[in-house]
Order: C-alpha cells, then structure tokens, then sequence
C-alpha cells in the first residue's frame, strides 16, 4: 500500500522519466511475486482454522497478486516498449497521435494494476481481522 500510494508517486514528481521507469521494472516484480506468495505462506503458517473467511481473504490477495505478476506486468511491459519504439520512428503530430492511443493502454493496464494492488491489501486486511478475531477466541477468559 505504501509503495503503491505514497513511495512510488513521490518517486514519479523526484525522478526523471528514465530514471523511475528503471526503478520500477525493477522493483515491480519482486513487489508483485511477494503479492501472490504472501498470502500462500501466511495460510501454511496460519495459527487459526483456515475457515471460509479467512482462507478467503488470502485466496483473494494471492490471485491480485499472481494478477499483476502474470497478466498486467507483462502487457505494461509490452505498452512501454512499443512507446519507446515509435518514440524512435516518428516526431511531431504523427508521434503524439500513435503516442496517444498507446498512453491510453498503459493508463488502463495502470489503473487496472492499482486495482488489483487494492484487492490484494482489502484481502490481507480482511485476513488480519480473521486472524486477530481468532486469536482472541484462543485467549482463556
């Protein structure tokens, strides 16, 4: 959540353009492979019974997570590397116009991986409410 909504908008407004797009193909995939393998260790290690809820909850991080490593990484890649290819071909309106088609696709891939990033911290949260619910039922009265 930090990365996602403070961190990584700060690094936008800091960086220059090269400079954070490097920073983030870098960081993103370790950011999204932590996304889907979290919840699948925080279930083998779970001190409560993985009732509906719970196991839910994690079912629902994970896949957000497998999400955007598997599907939304990959076509932002795609998006960003076909930007820089016209981005060498063409100058001026003809660059913008094809430009402008491909800024939209990478604006839904973005958005749709915001999405799924808040799908994936909803599902760790809605977990940590099972867990400690849980928890507190363990506790002798």
């Amino acid at each position: 959540t930090f990365y996602s909504y403070v961190a990584s908008p700060i690094a936008f407004k800091v960086l220059e353009k090269d400079q954070f797009s490097a920073l983030q193909n870098k960081i993103f995939p370790y950011f999204f492979q932590m996304q889907a393998a979290s919840p699948v260790i925080l279930a083998l290690t779970a001190p409560i019974a993985l009732t509906t809820g719970p196991l839910s909850s994690l079912v629902v991080a994970s896949v957000s997570g497998l999400t955007n490593l598997l599907w939304l990484l990959p076509w932002t890649h795609k998006v960003k590397e076909q930007r820089k290819n016209i981005a060498k071909k063409y100058t001026g309106s003809e660059l913008e116009a094809k430009d402008a088609i491909l800024r939209k696709e990478f604006g839904k891939s973005h958005g749709l991986s915001l999405l799924f990033n808040l799908s994936n911290v909803c599902g760790m949260l809605a977990y940590g409410v099972c867990l400690s619910g849980g928890l507190l039922r363990k506790i002798p009265k």
